[in-house]
């Protein structure tokens, strides 16, 4: 899963501080994780999706935090 992935870029680019940042990436992180974990558990019971549900809008805004905190990186460096 990407958000593995993005939690685990956080400890291993560079040391791990608490900043702004980093808070903010790691929080995108854990939503997308548990939207994620939720959604595949799920699955079964709803395989087939045809119309936005809350789920959505809690993988559209884990990712917009998590954007947010490369943004203010990249800008604060």
């Amino acid at each position: 899963m990407v958000s593995i992935l993005l939690l685990a870029q956080l400890g291993t680019t560079e040391p791990l501080q608490a900043t702004a940042a980093t808070v903010l990436q790691a929080s995108g992180g854990i939503v997308l994780f548990v939207g994620a974990v939720y959604g595949f558990v799920r699955y079964e019971a709803n395989p087939i999706v045809t119309e936005y549900g809350p789920m959505t809008y809690v993988l559209v805004f884990g990712t917009f935090v998590w954007a947010t905190g490369i943004a203010v990186r990249l800008l604060l460096g």
